[in-house]
């Protein structure tokens, strides 16, 4: 992570965007660039030179890819310039210099597992937990984080303690088309003890791709922190179980090997009495996170699937961030447990919870949607879809599905620079804390903790407004 941050400047409501120009001359510089187009050749620069000038034009230099820079008569002029162009045999193409477009991200990703039938944008509908009602507001974050001179969350790698993730083509294991390779830093495998996370189960990659799954491929999801960077850390099986042990050792490996923060998908299972434990039960977890926060990582865990009241405790305080679930709804999921020792809640899909007297909460009406990302079921490793529950219903419910979201957060929060260059997790946790958008009042508060995580207004520093 960079050691200094540019600070947020704001930006405008329209951005203006120079189209690849490599060069132009002196003399384009007295020209309106609004009537400039770019024009790429189907039949040689001197065929393609003649059809610039019989649609009225003339060339003033140069553009990428063999292209030609060609000023036409004025901005009025430069509609029906282009239309000629386009007629003209010898123009593969012809496309204005500049273009306009409101100043936040509107990916072009599907929200399914293909590139070819589906429509561009369909993420939006696609995915609630950034977009929806009750969702985080991440699409409003982007452009706050992008101020400090990068991609959202870049500079900041993210370990994911998981079943690994599916970063890399190593038969039978494949990498999913929705993360990118550039965006994913070397792992350990604390299961087979060797440096290949391989994700045999689908878990890993699921929570990774909510993290960072790639925008813009025309394909699947939008990660929110999509500039980040992912440390695979194996610590669960294929069948998605493993001991405390490893996911000690894998917290400390992390820190260790450079990670800025930690997501920790995993609950704890008491095996003689089956009552759920908090993740921090276990002596070996509870001295990584404590030996995480003395070199300032945040470690961000899921609250757990139980609906217990009890769990996850208070006991380490700010070095740990607990994450409960809520549904498309604003409800906390049913699923979710609650209490003292959940900070915050956000998106986990599935049912409302039975909770009487908050109008968010509506079990008896149909069931809210789960959180969707492109993933596999083992053991069909390396086949990539929209992950299906085991009703057949899109996606996955569960605080799994919660926590990557705050961690991603995190990472926005860490890229901006906004709370200086190594804020301590207890400065992270209080201004996540302090951004959450309210669910309710008085004894809520005991479902929802501070309420539901907000991106775009961590980043700002204050609430959003009620709607």
């Amino acid at each position: 992570m960079p050691t200094s941050r540019r600070p947020i400047f704001l930006t405008a409501a329209l951005l203006v965007l120079a189209l690849g120009i490599a060069w132009a001359p002196a003399t384009a510089s007295a020209t309106d660039l609004g009537a400039q187009i770019i024009v790429r050749s189907a039949g040689g620069q001197q065929a393609l030179r003649s059809a610039v000038g019989d649609a009225g034009a003339r060339v003033v230099g140069r553009a990428p890819d063999h292209g030609l820079l060609v000023q036409a008569r004025d901005d009025s002029a430069i509609d029906g310039t282009i239309a000629a162009l386009r007629r003209d045999h010898a123009v593969a193409s012809a496309q204005p210099r500049l273009v306009a477009r409101v100043a936040d991200d509107q990916p072009d990703d599907t929200g399914v597992a293909s590139r070819s039938a589906a429509a561009a944008g369909g993420w939006v509908n696609a995915q609630w937990d950034l977009t929806g009602p009750f969702g985080i507001d991440a699409p409003p974050a982007w452009p706050l984080a992008r101020a400090a001179g990068g991609a959202p969350g870049a500079g900041v790698t993210v370990a994911v303690l998981d079943t690994g993730v599916a970063y890399a083509n190593r038969p039978p294991f494949r990498r999913s088309p929705d993360i990118s390779r550039n965006h994913v830093v070397a792992g350990w495998d604390f299961v087979a003890d060797d440096p290949y996370p391989n994700d045999r189960h689908g878990h890993g990659t699921f929570v990774a791709s909510t993290i960072i799954a790639t925008p813009n491929n025309r394909y699947g999801m939008v990660g929110i922190a999509y500039g980040a960077k992912v440390m695979p850390v194996r610590v669960l099986d294929g069948n998605g179980a493993g001991r405390a042990g490893p996911i000690a050792r894998g917290m400390r490996w992390a820190v260790d090997h450079g990670a800025d923060v930690i997501n920790v998908s995993i609950e704890l299972v008491d095996q003689i009495t089956a009552a759920p434990q908090s993740m921090t039960v276990d002596p070996l977890i509870r001295a990584a996170v404590r030996y995480a926060a003395a070199h300032n990582v945040l470690v961000v865990a899921a609250a757990g699937n139980s609906a217990n009241p009890d769990v996850p405790s208070t006991r380490l305080g700010s070095d740990i961030l607990y994450v409960g679930g809520s549904t498309e709804h604003g409800c906390l999921g049913e699923y979710s447990n609650f209490g003292r020792g959940v900070d915050l809640v956000a998106p986990g899909g599935g049912a409302d919870a039975q909770i009487s007297g908050d109008p968010h909460c509506t079990p008896e009406a149909a069931r809210g949607r789960n959180v969707e990302q492109v993933s596999f079921k083992r053991p069909s490793v390396g086949m990539f879809q929209i992950i299906r529950d085991r009703s057949g219903r899109p996606g996955l419910s569960g605080t799994s599905m919660s926590a990557p979201h705050a961690t991603a957060v995190v990472a926005l929060l860490l890229s901006s620079g906004v709370l200086g260059a190594h804020p301590t997790p207890g400065a992270i946790q209080a201004r996540l804390r302090a951004t959450t958008r309210d669910l309710g009042p008085g004894a809520k508060s005991r479902y929802y903790g501070t309420g539901l995580l907000d991106a775009a207004a961590a980043l700002r520093g204050t609430k959003t407004p009620p709607a």
